[in-house]
Formats: structure tokens, C-alpha cells, sequence
């Protein structure tokens, strides 16, 4: 029918459309509600495709983080300086790699780390959304290199690979495995690792962790302590959330509860106790197992056969690093911090001492004068043999070799671009006549 001309509207069809329009929106926010079919299938695709094609378009890894320091490659190399070949791992301009640099910051020798040339089809992520869509999402964390070149190291929370000297794979570890490689006497290397959600049991969930909530931790739930062999086999495996529970940290797991579901403990370091260090905590062996727990801010020592905890220290550090054993059975910590809150009167990252027999700590590094430094997230340390130390400041792209007064005495600085620092994840110092390499050359293929 028209009026004047123009159609008259058909009120019963609006209407019809309308509240077919209210239906489907109803319909559609129970099965969103509930996560019901097809709803999910849609979902998943829709966050696959969204996370897919924000991949595609970045130009930079998301890790990055503003240019803090002038200057590229050794700003600083001083007598007193102790010489050798050290190792980086991170994210450069070339790509994720693996880098032997000598004093003056020339690179010796490069190791690629492909994930994907290592795994074609990798099966053993999960979710399936951590595989990383191209070479700017993914990283290494964690590296131990043998004298012949070959070396061990973890894409994090995607696998561990052990290339040879010119990055053929020997072997590789297909787990969530992640921050740090501990190599041993025998030929055999403990790495952290994270337990399939789908896999967790019953009695190490917290209060209230539901398996929706697992499956959305992305996959960083439940940490275990690996004993990989020198062919990759793994030969035991211990559950730092086990331990826990056993132990009875009920009140600091409800805290972390409270946070979050996702990545409870953050295991990010293994080391095996000496017998220097045992001497100072008893009911402590050799062999047992000193682990950092950054969630928690707390080191713990673990019985290395039956996992129980034997001893633990939590602070004054924040979100802590890399904790080391020295000759004398102290335990050295990279202090992450947060930027803000002071640390025994230190705004930002430290090196922090810790006299396990009596609890007493003390910065080690920097002190009133020096020059503060931080890295919100990774960091590492390593006390060199003439009492110098070699700090990684991961996320300037910064190594600072600082003598026991406290003096910059060796620099490295790189950069991803003009505007960003590049990502050194660790760096580790071995003697000029570590490797038994005479030649790096490798054939072009």
C-alpha cells in the first residue's frame, strides 16, 4: 500500500524482524554464557584469526622495550676485565639466535634458533594457540653450551633442542620447557618444565581451580623440575605444585590464588646444592635441589629423590632471578624488583646475598654510588673467577662486567632498531680455552 506516493510501512514485518533480532541476541548470549556449540567453534576461530593477522601486520617482537642506552656493541672494556667468550641468547634484528661474542663484541659464532625448522608439526603444544604464527613470537630462555659447541637450550615453553657446533639437531625434548638449562657432571641437565593442564590432578589444584580455568592458563599451571639425559631421554620428573601442597604452604598458595590461577609458581631456576651450601642448612645433602619460585618470591631447597621441600627463604628480594651457589655456600639472587619499591635502599634490580644458617642478606651490587639498573622480567648473573660479576640487564639489551668495587669494567649494548633495545634473555662468561674448537667455520647449507 502507498501513501502520498511512498510505501506505507509494514508495521507486522518490523515487528517480526525486530523481535527475531532480540531472539537471536538472547539465544546467542546463553550459548556465549555457557560456551555451547557452535558458539565456541566460532569463538576460537574468530580469536585464532584476530591473533593470526595482529602477528602478521607487527614488525617487532611484543617483548621489546624502548632504547635506555646510547651506544651498540662494547661501550666500556677496561683492565680488569676478565677475558673470555661469552654467550647471549635473545631477540636481535636478525632474528632469535644464539651468539659467541669475544672481548670486543665480535660474533665468533651464531646458532639460529628456528622453531619451526626444529618442529615442522608441533604436536606437543599446548593450547595449540601457543605455537607461535612466525619468528617474532617466540624466544630462548635458558642455554648451557658443551666444549665440542654443541649446545642445549629452550624455546620458552615450546621445547628443548641440542644443536651441534654448526645447528644440526641431535635431539630435542618435547615439552613445555622453559628459563633455564642446568647441566651436570654426568652428561645430564635439569630444566623446568610445565605439566599439561589437561593433565593436572585433582590434588594439586588450588581452591577453586576449575578445568575451564586451567585450559585458560595457557598452559602455565602446574611447574615440574626435569632430569633430562645426555641423549634427551627424561629420566624423572618432580612437581613443584606436589611439593607445595605436601609441604603444607597452604596461606602462600592461597595468596597467589587470590592473583590468579595461571602460573602459580613461575619456576625459573634450577641449581644443584653443594656440599658447601649443604653444610650451612641441616637436613640438606649435595645433589638436592635449590629452585627459584618468582610468584612466591621464595627460594626453596628440594630433596632430589623424593621432592620434598627441606628449606625455603622467601625475600627481600622481588620476583627474583637466577639464584647462584658460591664457593663459600652462599646464595646470590638477581633481585628483579619493581621499579619502585626499594630493596635494602635500592630502587630497581640488584644482586642480593643471602646467609642461608642465619637468613641475613645484604645488597651486593649496586651500592650507594654506582649506577642503578632494571629488568622488569628475566635477568641473570654469574660471579666470575677473579671475583668480577656479569649482569644481564635483559630488557635494555644490556651485559655489565662490574669488578668487587663496584666499576664498570666491561659493556655491551645492542639494539633491535633505532627506537627499541634488543632482548638478551642471559649471558654466560666461559674461559678463552673453554671450547675445544679450533675451527667455527661451517658449510654454507
Amino acid at each position: 500500500m502507498r501513501v502520498g506516493g511512498r510505501r506505507k510501512p509494514d508495521l507486522a514485518l518490523l515487528a517480526f524482524v525486530a523481535a527475531l533480532g532480540l531472539f537471536v541476541f538472547l539465544v546467542g548470549g546463553l550459548f556465549a554464557t555457557f560456551g555451547w556449540q557452535p558458539y565456541q567453534f566460532f569463538e576460537d576461530g574468530f580469536s585464532a584469526a584476530r591473533k593470526y593477522y595482529n602477528e602478521r601486520r607487527q614488525v617487532r617482537p611484543d617483548l621489546l622495550e624502548p632504547v635506555r642506552y646510547v651506544g651498540s656493541g662494547v661501550t666500556i672494556h677496561r683492565d680488569g676485565a676478565w677475558p673470555g667468550l661469552t654467550a647471549v641468547q635473545g631477540l636481535f634484528p636478525e632474528g632469535v639466535e644464539l651468539r659467541l661474542l669475544d672481548m670486543s663484541g665480535n660474533v665468533v659464532h651464531r646458532w639460529r634458533a628456528d622453531f619451526h625448522a626444529i618442529w615442522p608439526e608441533p604436536h606437543h603444544v599446548f593450547p595449540p594457540d601457543n605455537v607461535p604464527a612466525d619468528n617474532l613470537h617466540y624466544q630462548t630462555h635458558g642455554m648451557a653450551f658443551l666444549r665440542d659447541g654443541s649446545v642445549v637450550f629452550n624455546f620458552d615453553n615450546l621445547g628443548t633442542v641440542k644443536l651441534d657446533r654448526c645447528g644440526a639437531v641431535l635431539w630435542t625434548v618435547d615439552r613445555a620447557t622453559h628459563h633455564s638449562v642446568t647441566a651436570n657432571p654426568d652428561g645430564s641437565f635439569w630444566i623446568p618444565a610445565r605439566v599439561d593442564v589437561r593433565r593436572v590432578s585433582d590434588k594439586v589444584r588450588l581452591e577453586g581451580a576449575s578445568t575451564a580455568e586451567l585450559l585458560e592458563s595457557n598452559g602455565r599451571y602446574e611447574d615440574s623440575l626435569l632430569l633430562v639425559g645426555p641423549d634427551g631421554d627424561i629420566r624423572a620428573e618432580i612437581s613443584v605444585l606436589d611439593a607445595l601442597f605436601n609441604g603444607q604452604f597452604g596461606p602462600e598458595l592461597f595468596d597467589v590464588r587470590e592473583f590468579s590461577v595461571a602460573d602459580p609458581t613461575h619456576l625459573n631456576d634450577i641449581e644443584v646444592v653443594t656440599a658447601e651450601l649443604a653444610a650451612r642448612i641441616p637436613g640438606v645433602e649435595a645433589g638436592d635441589l635449590l629452585v627459584s619460585l618468582r610468584q612466591m618470591h621464595m627460594l626453596a631447597i628440594l630433596d632430589r629423590q623424593t621432592g620434598a621441600i627441606l628449606w625455603r627463604h622467601a625475600g627481600p628480594w622481588i620476583r627474583q632471578h637466577d639464584p647462584d651457589i658460591t664457593a663459600e655456600g652462599l646464595i646470590e639472587v638477581f633481585n628483579n624488583g619493581d621499579g619502585s619499591l626499594a630493596v635494602d635502599g635500592v630502587i630497581g634490580s640488584s644482586i642480593v646475598t643471602l646467609d642461608p644458617a642465619t637468613g641475613a642478606a645484604r645488597t651486593a651490587y649496586p651500592g650507594p654510588d654506582q649506577a642503578h639498573f632494571f629488568t622488569r622480567i628475566m635477568g641473570a648473573h654469574q660471579r666470575l673467577p677473579n671475583g668480577n660479576r656479569l649482569i644481564t640487564e635483559s630488557m635494555s639489551g644490556r651485559l655489565l662486567e662490574v669488578d668487587v668495587s663496584g666499576q664498570v669494567v666491561w659493556e655491551f649494548v645492542d639494539a633491535y632498531d633505532e627506537t627499541h633495545a634488543a632482548l638478551i634473555q642471559s649471558a654466560i662468561r666461559y674461559p678463552q680455552d673453554y671450547f675445544e674448537v679450533e675451527d667455527w667455520h661451517c658449510p654454507a647449507n
